[in-house]
């Protein structure tokens, strides 16, 4: 009985570890992607029914005149 918990034991603990790395990677990833394309997720071009171009940030939704 005491080798089955012990079993039990570091099998849990390797899943543990290996979800953390998994976690870790994929998060590292994710934030080159995002710090190497933040241009892209940030500003989108409105063109206007005037034909007047403006860049919309999304982060603080302001609005600016491309001229």
């Amino acid at each position: 009985m005491k080798k089955l918990q012990k079993t039990e034991f570091f099998s849990n603990n390797l899943v543990k570890k290996r979800n953390f790395f998994v976690n870790i990677l994929i998060l590292s990833s994710l934030a080159l992607v995002f710090s190497k394309n933040i241009h892209k997720v940030r500003y989108t071009e409105v063109i206007s029914e005037e034909g007047n171009k403006y860049i919309l940030d999304k982060f603080t939704y302001s609005i600016k005149l491309i001229k």
